[in-house]
């Protein structure tokens, strides 16, 4: 004897009638449907419908599809969903708020507010005057760099001396025998060279341990930037001990290259050449 095992209630679909659909006089419909339960018991559902018609707005697409004909064994049935395979539950709208555009727009604002916060302005202050300039291009830097101020002559005559204990001076800040402070015409430029067209990337231990190292020691190498950005403008000044130790630098450097530039060099100031005799 053979025996079969039902696995779902659809594989016993053609065992049972169609759905029995009766028309009510208030206008409801009863449809009574046969299925077979879990315990394998068959059983009658009857279920009381009533159709309402509401009139809505669709896609032309949607629309024309509603209209397709059915098929399989659904051919018979009226359009629509079966409400015998099908539960229909509540409609559910989905409308869109806008608030999600003032979230995203007060995130937007919080992250520019912490990013302007963690920018650090670097900014230039003249230790002659206290301006927001260079020291070296202070236009008081003769008149107030020369005599000490009233309120703190100790304070001025410890800085200008380089022996003292003190403060720490600048060499182009230090007095000399004269009792002035040198101005930029006086300065002794005889042993600095230009260094032009330099990359961007590179810094004052680049040019000092990479570049210059092996035509001696340096006394000074100042990349020139911008005092906004702090960013190469592209070249430097470069001091050595002696005249002799820049001219070879030059005679070696000038129109080679350095990283993906051709560097050019020059003096600093302009070599005065004696009238011939």
């Amino acid at each position: 004897m053979s025996t079969s095992v039902i696995g779902s209630w659809a594989d016993v679909g053609d065992e049972f009638s169609a759905p029995d659909i009766t028309t009510n006089p208030d206008g409801t419909k009863t449809v009574i449907t046969f299925r077979t339960n879990q315990d394998g018991k068959k059983v009658k559902i009857t279920q009381k419908i009533r159709e309402v018609k509401v009139q809505e707005f669709v896609h032309p697409l949607i629309a024309q599809r509603k209209n397709w004909k059915k098929y399989g064994k659904e051919i018979n049935t009226p359009p629509g969903p079966d409400t015998s395979t099908t539960q229909l539950g509540e409609k559910v709208e989905l409308k869109l708020g806008t608030q999600w555009k003032q979230a995203e727009k007060e995130e937007e604002e919080a992250k520019e507010q912490n990013r302007a916060s963690k920018i650090s302005i670097q900014t230039i202050r003249c230790r002659t005057c206290g301006g927001d300039h260079y020291t070296s291009k202070c236009p008081f830097k003769d008149t107030l760099g020369a005599a000490p101020s009233a309120s703190a002559p100790a304070e001025a005559e410890s800085a200008g001396d380089g022996n003292a204990p003190g403060k720490y001076v600048p060499r182009h800040m230090r007095m000399g025998p004269d009792g002035k402070i040198p101005s930029r015409e006086d300065r002794d430029d005889s042993t600095t060279l230009k260094v032009s067209q330099l990359n961007s990337f590179v810094d004052e231990d680049m040019l000092r341990n990479e570049l210059l190292a092996r035509f001696g020691p340096l006394q000074r190498v100042t990349i020139v930037r911008n005092r906004e950005t702090g960013e190469s403008r592209g070249f430097a000044y470069v001091s050595f001990i002696t005249e002799e130790m820049a001219q070879r630098a030059l005679d070696a450097l000038n129109g080679k290259g350095y990283h993906s530039l051709i560097l050019h060099l020059e003096w600093s100031k302009k070599k005065t050449t004696a009238p011939p005799s």
